[in-house]
């Protein structure tokens, strides 16, 4: 009877702890995942938005928790920043910047990225930035637009390699 109830006892154990990692892992956002392209909104009025335009810059978020931002120039790509991220919440995660050349200040420092997703595989998000490279306090947040890059269903005719 012990036996039984040993057994009976481990066997609830691991399903309480496998349902308890399963609920954590269905928080981690799936679409954080993968290539996104800086875009930006481009306007013949100051009035309008305007249309959503691609840029060269892109930003990879691996499933193995790493980050590259990278910027193709017309004699090949360079990586601009990188370093490890993490899943905060639903509308948060974190960068855990290793190396950034456009924004150094950010160096072995974590920033917190803000995002919202909208349609179309749209992500909108927002940082922080208390200050520059040289100490001057900027204070204010900064705004990014991007694109996740998908495949389409064949290779199209007009490309060029």
């Amino acid at each position: 009877m012990k036996m039984r109830s040993f057994l009976l006892l481990a066997l609830l154990l691991l399903v309480a702890s496998g349902n308890a990692l399963a609920q954590k892992a269905e928080k981690v956002p799936v679409s954080l995942n993968g290539v996104w392209q800086m875009c930006f909104y481009r306007s013949n009025s100051p009035d309008v938005a305007g249309e959503l335009k691609t840029s060269n810059s892109f930003k990879i978020l691996s499933d193995d928790g790493r980050f590259t931002n990278m910027v193709m120039m017309p004699h090949g790509a360079i990586i601009i920043g990188e370093g490890t991220y993490e899943v905060d919440s639903e509308k948060s995660y974190t960068e855990i910047v290793e190396r950034n050349l456009h924004l150094p200040q950010l160096n072995g420092k974590k920033n917190v990225m803000e995002y919202e997703m909208k349609e179309n595989g749209i992500m909108v998000v927002k940082y922080f930035l208390k200050e520059d490279i040289n100490g001057n306090i900027i204070d204010s947040w900064c705004y990014e637009t991007w694109k996740k890059v998908t495949m389409p269903e064949k290779y199209p005719e007009n490309i060029i390699r």
